[in-house]
């Protein structure tokens, strides 16, 4: 049977982070990419992965569904899986803030095929994008200044999930 507790955790984690995109909708620089992260952080590849690609399907929903909504799931669903895997060290934390900011618009970029079959179009596309990805990057990292404070949060909520596992969480 699935963890009630992850289950309800991923759909209030996914809440947020949808709001907070909607919240901030244009500026490229919104606090879905630090919640995806951080769940792939504490919580696994799996959570990460369904954490990111529910925030880009629902928030989609609200924004609108297009050839986009493919290469959206697959930016976020793979930032939260690649963030279940890094060391848990700080700076790498810091430097993958900025570095997912890029890799999300790359992946975005790969949509442009969609139009253009040419590679060196979908190539200067992407290096046109890259101003806009650096406030994807930006952001994060500002967001990411709020981590110490997520940090306590997740980390209780992941020792809550620990102990549940383990049958020594009283509420299973």
């Amino acid at each position: 049977m699935p963890d009630i507790h992850k289950i309800t955790l991923l759909a209030l984690l996914t809440a947020a982070a949808v709001a907070g995109r909607l919240m901030i909708h244009g500026f490229n620089a919104q606090p879905a990419t630090l919640i995806i992260i951080l769940t792939g952080w504490f919580f696994g590849w799996k959570m990460g992965c369904a954490e990111g690609m529910l925030t880009a399907l629902v928030s989609d929903l609200f924004l609108g569904f297009g050839y986009w909504t493919p290469f959206h799931l697959a930016a976020w669903g793979l930032i939260g899986l690649l963030s279940a895997w890094l060391p848990k060290k700080h700076w790498i934390y810091f430097l993958w803030l900025i570095l997912s900011g890029f890799l999300f618009g790359l992946i975005m970029a790969l949509s442009y095929f969609a139009f253009s079959a040419s590679l060196l179009t979908v190539i200067s596309l992407w290096i046109s994008g890259l101003w806009f990805d650096s406030f994807h990057a930006a952001g994060n990292l500002i967001f990411g200044l709020f981590s110490p404070l997520l940090f306590r949060i997740f980390r209780r909520e992941a020792e809550k999930i620990k102990a549940g596992e383990s049958g020594r969480y009283p509420g299973r």
